[in-house]
């Protein structure tokens, strides 16, 4: 996957904008361009545009070869919008890019999130918009894995489909369905259900089980991440490390940014870990990046251990 993100990477924001004194707008667009990122402004002007009242606005190319590059077919899935009218939209959905769509009140968005025509995400303020915002935006339109995570020897990222060959690979090492859920038997229905995960948990719930990729060698060793336990109100911390790559300490480097970025970025006041009480190497990691025993309890028939952490102190 690699590969296929460098070459779908964001290039260009076009700016299809009715103000551009909003506040914050301008420091936004600096951190945009110091990313590498080029901006393709137009000013929109005239009638107002409501949807469906058959009025349109005066739109002014600045920069009229620029904004021919970026929507050409070569370049066009590297561009995404950022807009605040009905002509942005237009021309997003005309080139089959997606974009963002600003308004300080949610009442007078012209189209919702449901079908073709939506936003990725609708926002009313730019104090907290960067660079790192438009990309990330731009990678869910484009069906691209987020890097969510980076430690100093590894990286953690969404799961593709095309990922399931490589945790079947994982999974059949030995002792790793000892004390891990297995995939399913039909690979097919594997890929189906990543298919379902991704929508449901990365682009709806924001978080999930990410893969563990080493950064010196691209490989994938594991996926480690946050999910949620029916009948517990905090969510568990899990991982699984291929039998190769174990006791090399990726496991504790993994989880330690997990919890941190459970804690300052998702605002979690608290995780759990379910371990299997003969399971001694996951009782030494819980113990080893603070967890605390807390009781015993049954999961799906099976009596473990409950570690819990809190955070946010």
């Amino acid at each position: 996957m690699g590969t296929l993100t460098k070459d779908i990477c964001l290039r260009y924001l076009i700016l299809a904008l009715k103000d551009i004194a909003y506040p914050y707008l301008d420091r936004t667009l600096a951190d945009v361009k110091l990313s590498g990122i080029e901006l393709v402004p137009i000013v929109v002007s005239g009638n107002d545009t409501e949807a469906g009242d058959g009025k349109s606005g005066h739109m002014l190319v600045l920069d009229e070869q620029k904004l021919r590059e970026a929507l050409s077919d070569d370049n066009r899935k590297c561009s995404y919008f950022l807009t605040d009218c009905m002509e942005g939209i237009d021309l997003a959905v005309q080139y089959k890019t997606g974009y963002v769509f600003y308004d300080t009140d949610v009442r007078d968005i012209p189209y919702t999130t449901d079908g073709d025509r939506g936003p990725q995400c609708i926002i009313q303020g730019f104090d907290e918009i960067n660079a790192d915002f438009f990309i990330k935006m731009h990678q869910r339109f484009n069906r691209l894995p987020w890097t969510v995570l980076t430690t100093e020897r590894l990286l953690l990222r969404e799961m593709t489909p095309e990922d399931v060959d490589r945790l079947y690979e994982i999974y059949a090492g030995e002792g790793i369905t000892r004390y891990t859920e297995p995939l399913y038997e039909d690979k097919q229905q594997e890929i189906e259900y990543t298919k379902e995960y991704i929508k449901n948990m990365y682009e709806f719930c924001g978080y999930g089980l990410w893969l563990v990729v080493e950064k010196d060698t691209g490989r994938i060793v594991g996926r480690a991440g946050i999910t949620g336990r029916e009948g517990f109100d905090e969510a568990e911390l899990g991982y699984v490390i291929e039998k190769e790559r174990q006791r090399r300490g990726y496991a504790a480097e993994a989880c330690r940014a997990i919890v941190d970025y459970a804690g300052k970025v998702l605002g979690m006041k608290g995780l759990n870990c379910f371990v299997y009480p003969e399971n001694i190497p996951s009782v030494k990691l819980c113990k080893l990046i603070g967890f605390e025993y807390m009781e015993n309890t049954v999961i799906n028939g099976t009596e473990m251990h409950r570690y819990h952490l809190a955070l946010n102190k």
